[in-house]
């Protein structure tokens, strides 16, 4: 259809694209506007949900304090029976697979696969226990500090603390040994010596108080009884000094030093004393028959009988070659040989007619001083500043700390 009038014409042109460009205005801002509305929406549900957690989360916790009950997982720590910081003092073997070891604050314990793993035993003490022994796989006997005795009936399944004879003075009791019957012999300081017949339920005294260290004992037969103890004063001493070329004489006072053996022959009631060459304390004695036995002690001092006791003959550093203190001794039947332990990780064996000796370190790596070893068959364990196993075959030294 024609149109009448140009003007109008391009005004309707205009008009109608003025509209249509309106209406698309129009429809622009309306969108515009929603999506405005959409977006308060959307905070005000925010702005309610923050609302409302707080409550929310007062509500859960309340609840759960009310109605749920927590089981608490305890995660339990079981402490190694033997600790590194530990010092076991004494050992002693009970049977081929059994042994015992004692220590630092009353501390007992007990193996029953040769060592392998240990399992502590209540001492009902905390004096450091020097020393340990049994009687067989049921009766055993502890000694130590203050002069405090402790003995078991059921393999260790319960320990009760016995009253011993005690000095005014001071009370230390350093070793025990267990015999046939019932029997048990202890020494200790100033002058002790004890024996029990039943047990270790009741002790006497079999030697008058002195001022010396008794450091071991042994008994030898059914009536000789021998104990080794510290060096001390001598003013009258003649002997010679096998494989030393000169005395030893105290600096302020000029006389001997000579460490000393107690000897019973009539089973303790009256005692011989014995001077020997050492100028050194002795630490442990064992004899492998009624003749034959040794003493060892401080700066690697050895001496030797072969007459029941009645003479020694001391073998010093320069001839044994050891120079660090010997705390324990024992015969090996495997070996056919003696066998010693002391301090810094050394240990020494040497021949029946003491003409041979070697001086060995137990490892590369161990340097720690031992007080006592518990020897069987073809090994020994010593106890001390480390605890360990020796097996005499191969010469092998492994630590039992678990």
């Amino acid at each position: 259809m024609g149109c009448k009038g140009g003007a109008y014409c391009h005004l309707g042109f205009f008009g109608g694209f003025m509209n249509v460009a309106g209406q698309n205005l129009a429809e622009n801002n309306m969108s515009d506007s929603a999506g405005t509305i959409e977006k308060t929406a959307s905070q005000k549900f925010v702005a309610l949900v923050l609302s409302i957690m707080p409550w929310a989360i007062v509500g859960v916790l309340l609840y759960a304090g009310l109605f749920i009950k927590p089981t608490p997982v305890i995660e339990q720590v079981v402490p190694h029976a033997i600790d590194r910081r530990d010092i076991l003092l004494g050992a002693a073997h009970v049977n081929d697979d059994t042994y015992l070891a004692a220590g630092n604050y009353g501390k007992i314990v007990i193996s029953e696969d040769k060592g392998h793993t240990w399992a502590v035993q209540d001492s009902t003490i905390e004096t450091h226990i020097q020393d340990i022994d049994s009687w067989d796989e049921q009766h055993a006997v502890a000694v130590g500090n203050l002069g405090r005795v402790v003995v078991t009936a059921d393999g260790g399944a319960t320990w009760k603390e016995v009253t011993a004879p005690k000095s005014d003075i001071s009370n230390k009791l350093i070793r025990v040994h267990t015999y046939a019957g019932g029997e048990a012999l202890a020494v200790g300081e100033m002058g002790m010596i004890l024996r029990t017949t039943d047990y270790g339920n009741t002790w006497e005294r079999l030697r008058e108080e002195e001022d010396i260290f008794m450091n071991d004992i042994v008994r030898v037969d059914e009536n000789t009884i021998m104990v080794s103890a510290e060096a001390r004063e001598v003013t009258e001493y003649d002997g010679e000094i096998a494989g030393e070329n000169e005395e030893v004489l105290d600096a302020t006072t000029g006389a001997r030093i000579s460490a000393r053996i107690y000897k019973s022959v009539d089973n303790g009631q009256t005692w011989e004393t014995i001077y020997t060459d050492s100028p050194n304390s002795f630490t442990a004695i064992k004899f492998r028959n009624a003749q034959d036995g040794v003493a060892v002690g401080l700066a690697g001092a050895i001496v030797a009988t072969r007459d029941g006791g009645n003479t020694w003959t001391f073998y010093g550093s320069k001839v044994s070659g050891m120079t660090e203190h010997l705390m324990d001794v024992a015969w090996s039947e495997e070996l056919n040989e003696w066998v010693g332990i002391g301090n810094k990780g050394k240990w020494i064996t040497f021949s029946p007619d003491m003409s041979d000796f070697e001086t060995q370190n137990l490892s590369t790596k161990d340097f720690t001083s031992h007080s006592e070893m518990a020897l069987v068959g073809d090994g020994f364990i010593a106890v001390g500043e480390t605890e360990g196993y020796m097996d005499l075959k191969t010469k092998t030294w492994a630590l039992l700390h678990e």
